[in-house]
């Protein structure tokens, strides 16, 4: 079909406000499908996974096609849980337009604001649609006037024969509004021209009022898709790079030139296997084609081309500008990927994904389920580039890291029913630190006798605090005349570096401490490096002892941004997290708070602060330094740690 007329649109919105039965309703409506499913009855096209059937919500993108007045629809439905917004940021990347869906009975959701963010961050043209109005204590005026207030003041209800709408419309071209001006009114075709471009250039945002539920409004919407949102020739260029030049290019969507693809998304799924989504830009593929993946530098082969319809796959012989296609069993591509020709290599922008906020470790619950945790966990990865997982060198813990309890549950779920994996979830282990906080000075001589040669070693040192924002350890040599040959001078430092990795409280690591070696004595023919080392760390061992150890733990630097109607609120809990204020700024229409709180504080904080502010905080943090920690907190982890 002719790039003209395609639509690729993402249904977008805050959870239960009724996308997947309006996405059910436009397949209906449109004679894709003869009878509409139900969410609750779990028979809709676009959700068919088992963890959807149960929860009666989206947790992956659904891809839809129908065929409306002879233009192609691609419909993409997005789940409304902020925990899975990997999804919709994954669609946004490749769609042209969004059709936001507000619920009349709850007006503007938390969800409904942070995707209009999304969207203006874009320039992303939309369509408002206000679902549910034939519910009990449905409202869709007073819905509107919340989006005008929350969202943009520029959302209309198309009216062609309204002249304050008209007036509204010309107000977005200078030469439209000179002629309204000058005549008093405009023709219909230029309202509805000045409409559609205001649309393409995010000035304009039309609204409907409809329900799923009875499909009232749906066929005014899907016209309102034809005559206003953009076709894939109309979304703005995209900007790519030469891997070998590193130039800079900007390449415009067209049926013809050089084939262009980018990957956005990886299924593996039950039902259709390993697919590589994939959004032609520019030109055409054909089955069984070599093509060049410019991102990791490899050929590639596409042996066939399907198009998703919920869990079926279409096979088509051909794709062309515009169109989603799965690709089965690419070998080396990879979401974000480059799927280009081999003569014209460009690597477009990557997806940005949202930084997880929730972390956890992970630990398998029995052998077996150890040997197949890593295939599991990969595979979910590279499907959800949301889900982070890494191990923790010094706790030698696996920590997985998603966007909320839901979606840890969800991974938890999946792992078991798919790959057969059972493991349990635990608080992550915090790494402290031991430090010093006086001088001392001690001496230890290591002599052993085994009826052969003997071990001899003499060591006196000296240690001393250092600064806690300087260096983690110094050592100072300040061995004169000889009393340990030059020789044995590493060894004893490597007996100290050995003592450091263990302090005497937990056994953390030892840090901000200065270590000077100032006396000893050797055997001729006893001393050996290995007496040396051991005289070094059992030194090290008692000084420590002596030099009034204490604990540190981590602090975080958090930034957290929220409505300033919060503020208290959030302070207050801050405080209570035995973190500090640091200050505030304002940021866009909310305020950001800068707080130094410690890491043990912070591992159940996503859900906390979603919790206290209905879901409109957010939050990140790096780390900082180490401090000292409370007595109570001292207690309890040497407690821990010799459990």
């Amino acid at each position: 079909m002719d790039a003209k007329s395609k639509r690729n649109i993402s249904f977008v919105g805050h959870a239960h406000s009724g996308k997947t039965s309006l996405a059910e309703s436009m397949l209906f409506k449109s004679g894709a499908i003869s009878r509409k499913g139900e969410v609750v009855q779990g028979t809709t096209v676009s959700d068919y996974n088992d963890d959807e059937f149960e929860r009666k919500i989206s947790i992956n993108a659904g891809f839809l096609r129908s065929i409306f007045k002879q233009h192609q629809l691609q419909i993409i439905d997005t789940p409304g849980y902020m925990d899975f917004v990997g999804e919709t940021v994954s669609v946004l990347k490749v769609v042209d337009a969004a059709i936001v869906v507000v619920d009349a009975v709850n007006g503007v959701e938390v969800g409904t604001e942070d995707i209009w963010d999304r969207l203006n961050q874009m320039d992303m043209p939309r369509i408002v649609f206000i679902n549910k109005i034939d519910k009990s204590g449905a409202d869709p005026d007073e819905a509107l006037a919340a989006i005008k207030n929350q969202l943009s003041s520029n959302v209309h209800k198309i009216d062609l024969d309204s002249s304050e709408f008209v007036e509204a419309i010309a107000e977005t071209d200078d030469t439209l509004l000179e002629k309204y001006l000058e005549e008093g009114s405009l023709s219909k075709e230029e309202v509805q021209q000045a409409v559609r471009q205001s649309v393409l250039d995010a000035k304009v945002f039309p609204v409907f009022y409809g329900s799923a539920q009875t499909d009232e409004g749906v066929e005014e919407l899907l016209d309102a898709v034809l005559a206003y949102l953009p076709s894939p020739v109309e979304h703005q260029a995209f900007h790519a790079e030469d891997p070998s030049s590193h130039e800079e290019v900007n390449v415009v969507p067209s049926e013809e030139g050089p084939f262009a693809g980018f990957v956005f998304k990886s299924l593996f799924d039950s039902h259709l296997g390993h697919l590589s989504l994939m959004r032609v830009l520019r030109g055409t593929l054909d089955a069984n084609t070599d093509l060049y993946n410019a991102s990791s530098d490899c050929k590639e082969h596409v042996s066939s081309i399907s198009v998703l319809q919920g869990k079926e796959q279409i096979k088509v012989m051909q794709a062309t500008c515009g169109d989603i296609i799965a690709l089965p069993k690419l070998k080396n591509s990879h979401v974000s990927d480059s799927i280009v020709t081999q003569k014209q290599r460009l690597v477009f922008d990557p997806i940005e994904f949202p930084d997880p906020s929730l972390s956890a470790s992970i630990k398998p619950k029995t052998r077996a389920d150890e040997e197949k945790i890593s295939t599991s966990l990969h595979r979910l990865c590279e499907e959800d580039h949301t889900i982070k997982v890494g191990r923790d060198n010094e706790t030698r813990e696996l920590i997985i890291s998603g966007m909320g309890d839901l979606h840890l549950k969800v991974i938890l779920e999946r792992m078991k029913k798919r790959y057969n994996v059972d493991v349990d979830l635990g608080t992550p282990k915090v790494c402290y630190r031991e430090t010093i906080t006086k001088s001392a000075s001690t001496r230890y001589k290591y002599k052993k006798q085994s009826g052969g040669r003997g071990q001899y070693g003499d060591v006196a040192i000296e240690i001393a605090p250092l600064s806690r924002d300087g260096q983690e350890y110094e050592f100072v040599n300040k061995i004169f005349g000889g009393a340990i040959p030059k020789n044995y001078i590493p060894s004893v430092e490597k007996g100290v570096k050995q003592a450091i990795t263990e302090g005497v409280l937990t056994k953390s690591p030892l840090v901000n401490v200065q270590v000077t070696l100032v006396d000893g004595s050797f055997h001729a023919v006893d001393s050996s490096d290995m007496a040396f080392q051991i005289a070094g760390a059992m030194a090290m061992k008692e000084a420590v002892k002596q030099a009034g150890p204490v604990l540190l733990e981590p602090i975080m630097e958090v930034t957290i941004v929220i409505p300033e109607e919060f503020i208290g609120q959030v302070s207050g809990d801050i405080s209570s997290r035995r973190g500090r204020i640091q200050g505030s700024e304002s940021k866009g229409k909310n305020d950001a708070i800068k707080a130094h709180i410690p890491l043990a504080e912070m591992f159940k904080y996503a859900t906390d602060l979603r919790s206290m502010t209905g879901g409109r905080g957010t939050y990140t943090m790096k780390p900082s330094h180490y401090e000292e920690a409370p007595a109570k907190i001292t207690a309890r982890v040497i407690e821990e740690k010799n459990v």
